[in-house]
């Protein structure tokens, strides 16, 4: 019954279908319908108050008031406004980036020592795979793999820079080796030691 009053007062049932309806309710729950449906009908015919004349122009000056807000530059990436100064100023900036690049192609690169191919062989016929890592790859093994060669040799050629020295090790089936025909070692500082190349 409650959803037929609901109906009725917000005007979905009218007429003979509303009297039938409010005939079916207890005489307290009509008489309350009753007020119910006069004060609805009261406010139906009500019109809406008219905004003072000075409304509009309250309103623009707190509009005013108001600071700006704040471009993220998110949005300014999106939409940039552009004025022309910055456009002058953009412009400015990329012929000094184009007449750095221009000088920089007439120099001439600064002088490179010449790499220098060493071979590291490591004698280990029962071995399924093995790599060098050393301070010239990052001491990453997989960068570096040395190819099995006759006899059970492995062997990689690795560049090289003259005048320094490098350390590194075999890593044997997952397992660190020094290189037993290297002229010096130093110790690795985990309780083992490095074979030094010296170049």
């Amino acid at each position: 019954m409650r959803d037929e009053v609901r109906r009725l007062l917000d005007g979905e049932v009218g007429g003979d279908e509303a009297r039938a309806l409010l005939e079916r309710l207890p005489p307290a729950e009509r008489r309350e319908a009753e007020a119910l449906l006069r004060i609805a009908g009261a406010a139906a015919r009500l019109e809406p108050p008219a905004p003072s004349p000075d409304f509009a122009a309250r309103a623009m000056a707190r509009v005013r008031a108001r600071p700006p807000p704040r471009r993220s530059l998110w949005t300014w990436l999106r939409s940039p406004r552009v004025t022309p100064l910055g456009a002058l100023a953009g412009a400015f900036a990329g012929v000094l980036l184009a007449l750095g690049a221009v000088a920089s192609l007439g120099r001439a690169p600064a002088p490179r020592a010449p790499a220098v191919v060493a071979q590291l062989d490591l004698h280990a016929p029962l071995a399924r795979s093995v790599a060098v890592a050393g301070d010239f790859n990052g001491w990453r093994p997989e960068a570096t793999p040395l190819l099995r060669g006759e006899g059970g040799v492995w062997t990689v050629r690795v560049p090289l820079v003259p005048g320094r020295r490098y350390q590194y090790m075999f890593l044997v089936d997952g397992a660190w080796v020094s290189d037993p025909s290297a002229a010096a070692t130093a110790e690795d500082g985990f309780g083992g030691r490095n074979a030094v190349l010296e170049l």
